[in-house]
């Protein structure tokens, strides 16, 4: 008699607005993909979608939820709340939102906490929306002992030695995306 042993892939769902989808570069350069190249015995999913605001992200978790059960060794990566605040909603409105989010996620699997990269050129003077939603989040991964990526720091740090890592304001180019998928990797390949 044969004994079969399957052995489950870890199991990561990445949901956010169009960072996370990788917009800005091609198809499989954006962090995602990558930590999926890197990782090949994971299962990791792209649930990124662009103009994505943390309110459609709360409807989207609700649904893709629904028929879901807790899974231990499900991990979904929650990042969103750039496209808001480009809207001029305040850091307490993100972060309720983003709060609320988490917690449905938790329900699903254990929550990794991404934490969004900042708005090069300080355009419209919001950056700093994105740096208190990030340290209140910070806080509150402690608190609840959750992990998370600081796709903030690892971007901001090169961008203050003169690496270019944004096409734009918002999104990040190939190297850009290539240091948020080395910073996901240090947390992914530890869970």
């Amino acid at each position: 008699m044969t004994e079969c042993i399957v052995e489950e892939l870890m199991n990561i769902i990445c949901f956010g607005d169009s960072i996370t989808r990788g917009y800005d570069v091609k198809a499989g350069l954006g962090w995602v993909e990558l930590c999926s190249a890197a990782l090949p015995t994971y299962h990791i999913e792209n649930h990124g979608i662009d103009g994505l605001s943390v309110q459609g992200l709360l409807n989207y978790i609700e649904a893709w939820g629904i028929d879901k059960d807790y899974k231990d060794d499900r991990y979904l990566c929650i990042m969103c709340g750039t496209n808001d605040i480009l809207q001029n909603r305040d850091s307490d409105y993100v972060y309720n939102k983003l709060i609320k989010v988490i917690t449905i996620a938790s329900q699903k699997g254990q929550v990794i906490i991404g934490l969004e990269p900042q708005i090069d050129s300080e355009m419209d003077g919001l950056n700093h929306v994105v740096v208190d939603v990030n340290k209140r989040l910070l806080s509150y991964a402690a608190e609840n002992n959750m992990k998370t990526i600081d796709f903030y720091r690892v971007l901001h740090e090169a961008d203050q030695i003169g690496q270019i890592v944004f096409a734009g304001e918002v999104h990040p180019n190939e190297r850009g995306y290539r240091l948020m998928a080395y910073k996901a990797l240090e947390t992914l390949t530890r869970l």
